[in-house]
């Protein structure tokens, strides 16, 4: 039952968060909302809101989380985390779907879990494994089809597109590899909370988002709070529920419905339209995604046996 539990709160982070996609690229393409403004609202009110469950669970601050603020040292990796993982990627996918839609966008963003595993090569100084090797295969296979439909010297996508999903995929990748180590000493909703903060106070500040003003009709804020809400702050809750009832590695298998749930939603809501080498396309750089994953889950379960 605990296990069933933790698939099916993982499963409604997926979807939340690629209902939020949907949600973002419907602000700024159909409302004109600011791309700096819906990160900023995202970001800070997320951090707010994630930051507030946390106290609101430990009905008070915590020693770990007292360290994780008084220490002076965790601020430069912390401040490094907000600005170009959490920042960066955020602004990155917000300029991906709204140069395309937020399936292709979400599906660009994946390959940078890709460019993690060719990190852990390069930092180990090792080849990539059989399975890291098909992987990769797959998401480059993918990741043609998706820019070219299939025919060489033809461009589907955009260059803007491209360069917006090639950083988006970058900072992905940052997001994820530089708060490893606060993370594995105060915890993922503490050290995600404060960087969602920092991260939205910076974008607020440096984008000057109070130069921006939104019309606020009902289903502004419809779309708003299914983007800073169900995509951020539940999404990200959810998803730690998820990994505390069914393991990490599980969690980021189930979580590989995110790009699913983006394709989906933005046909139906949007009108996004695919052709059929678009779907392969997605289907392979999904696969690539899901091939690591698996790998993960038999290593993980090898060590436990």
């Amino acid at each position: 039952m605990r296990n069933a539990i933790g698939y099916i709160v993982t499963v409604v982070a997926a979807l939340c968060w690629g209902a939020s996609g949907v949600s973002a690229h419907y602000l700024m393409t159909s409302h004109g909302v600011e791309l700096t403004l819906v990160s900023f609202f995202r970001m800070f009110t997320a951090g707010i809101l994630t930051l507030g469950c946390a106290l609101a669970r430990s009905r008070r601050i915590t020693t770990q989380h007292r360290e994780l603020v008084t220490t002076r040292r965790n601020w430069p990796p912390l401040i490094s985390y907000a600005i170009f993982g959490l920042a960066a990627c955020q602004l990155s996918y917000m300029g991906v779907i709204r140069a395309s839609n937020a399936g292709t966008g979400t599906v660009l963003e994946y390959l940078g879990l890709i460019l993690i595993v060719v990190w852990v090569c390069l930092s180990h100084r090792r080849w990539p494994r059989t399975s890291e090797l098909i992987a990769m295969i797959l998401a480059l296979t993918g990741t043609f089809l998706l820019s070219t439909h299939g025919t060489p010297g033809t461009l589907a996508l955009t260059p803007v597109t491209l360069a917006w999903g090639g950083v988006a995929a970058l900072t992905l990748a940052t997001y994820t590899l530089l708060p490893a180590r606060l993370i594995a000493v105060y915890g993922a909703e503490l050290v995600v909370g404060y960087g969602l903060v920092i991260a939205g106070a910076g974008v607020g500040l440096v984008g000057r988002v109070w130069r921006y003003s939104i019309t606020w009709t009902p289903d502004v804020i419809l779309a708003m709070t299914i983007t800073v809400v169900l995509g951020t702050a539940v999404a990200f809750t959810a998803f730690l529920w998820g990994v505390d009832r069914i393991g990490p590695v599980r969690a980021s298998l189930v979580g590989c419905a995110e790009p699913i749930a983006a394709t989906v939603f933005s046909a139906l809501i949007m009108g996004s339209s695919y052709t059929g080498a678009d779907i392969v396309g997605m289907a392979l750089i999904v696969s690539a995604v899901v091939t690591i994953s698996v790998v993960d889950l038999i290593r993980a379960r090898r060590v436990t046996q």
